[in-house]
């Protein structure tokens, strides 16, 4: 298990379920401080015989660039074949609705499921 700390969240990769599940708000400024989590994502691109779960439902905010360091690993997940991504998020949260979709534009084939 490899966790990601900061002042307002939490991310943790669960390795032997290729799931990650992200608490809090990501507020991080720029590429550069999304990369180590950038990192640990493509990290589940490793084992395609596993869907990789995204698992937002705890994640309350995160802004455009943790929005396009999202982008960026659909982008290379999609660039995998074989790979099935889901992304598990919740109706209560607004942005999650509203963002989430873009990312199936990258990659059809992402599952989205709002609870």
């Amino acid at each position: 298990m490899k966790n990601i700390h900061g002042e307002s969240f939490d991310i943790r990769l669960e390795e032997e379920s290729s799931t990650v599940l992200f608490k809090g708000a990501l507020r991080l400024c720029g590429t550069e401080d999304y990369a180590p989590i950038l990192d640990m994502l493509k990290e589940t691109l490793a084992s395609p015989a596993m869907p990789i779960v995204l698992d937002l439902r705890e994640l309350d905010f995160l802004n455009s660039s943790g929005i396009t360091m999202l982008s960026r690993f659909v982008m290379e997940a999609r660039d995998h074949p074989g790979i099935d991504v889901q992304v598990l998020a919740s109706e209560a949260i607004p942005w999650h609705a509203r963002s989430l979709r873009n990312l199936q534009r990258l990659m059809p084939s992402l599952s989205i499921r709002l609870t």
